[in-house]
């Protein structure tokens, strides 16, 4: 049977699990397993933070490429320990580093509205299409297609809203509870944000795409797809090959 072609889109839930198991899932048990046996609570947070490093280190020994979301939690554990080291072992700080880059980034989705292309474009590109380059240029061909920039204005703009509720949210969470509720009820806050967030984003798109296919008959145009050829290789179909 001839292998599906394959055509730009949201990414799938198996593209996102991998970031979020080590970003989010395991740095709670590695807490809770090590909390007892060193001195206070910025010491487990920063033992916590180390199955991102190693994800990151992993996907690039592996892969030659860096997982976008496990950077950011990355980053963010990086810039959190270096500051709760130079404020003598601040526990606070590597509590709320994570809100610090979501807020940030849903600022950033928001001003990123009045560029040629919104945020969440390039983040869905990258989780999608991946390093594959006719996987990218099928992606790109997306965004000239009449109803694209409208769906992707709207999903922008819902996660730019839900980033900074999820920031402000982990910031309340880390005054009110200690370190280890903390934990668990910030993932489970942005569990439920980002999960929410994914939903919406893969529901809103096969509804935008079901609605913009009768508009692309009436138009002549076809979706950009990327078919795989009887040699393994593909090639790009776009709008312009009708």
């Amino acid at each position: 049977m001839a292998e599906a072609p394959w055509e730009p889109g949201a990414p799938s839930v198996r593209a996102m699990a991998p970031s979020a198991i080590p970003g989010a899932i395991i740095p709670i048990a590695v807490y809770y397993l090590v909390r007892h046996h060193v001195n206070g609570d910025a010491e487990a947070l920063m033992l916590a933070g180390v199955p991102a490093a190693i994800w990151v280190l992993f996907q690039w020994v592996t892969h030659r490429r860096i997982d976008p979301i496990a950077s950011i939690v990355l980053f963010g554990f990086v810039a959190g320990v270096l500051v709760s080291v130079a404020l003598g072992g601040n526990a606070f700080v590597l509590k709320v580093r994570d809100s610090v880059f979501t807020f940030l980034f849903g600022v950033a989705c928001l001003v990123s509205l009045r560029a040629r292309r919104p945020v969440m474009f390039y983040v869905g590109k990258a989780l999608s299409a991946g390093e594959d380059e006719q996987r990218q240029a099928a992606y790109d061909a997306m965004w000239d297609l009449p109803t694209v920039p409208g769906v992707f204005t709207v999903i922008t703009v819902c996660w730019g809203l839900g980033l900074i509720f999820d920031a402000a949210g982990r910031v309340v969470l880390a005054v009110v509870l200690p370190t280890g509720p903390f934990l668990v009820a910030a993932g489970s806050l942005g569990g439920c944000v980002f999960g929410g967030l994914f939903v919406f984003t893969l529901a809103y798109s096969r509804r935008a795409r079901r609605l913009g296919d009768a508009i692309l008959v009436e138009e002549g145009l076809t979706f950009p797809s990327v078919p795989a050829l009887a040699d393994g290789t593909d090639r790009l179909i776009s709008q312009t090959d009708t």
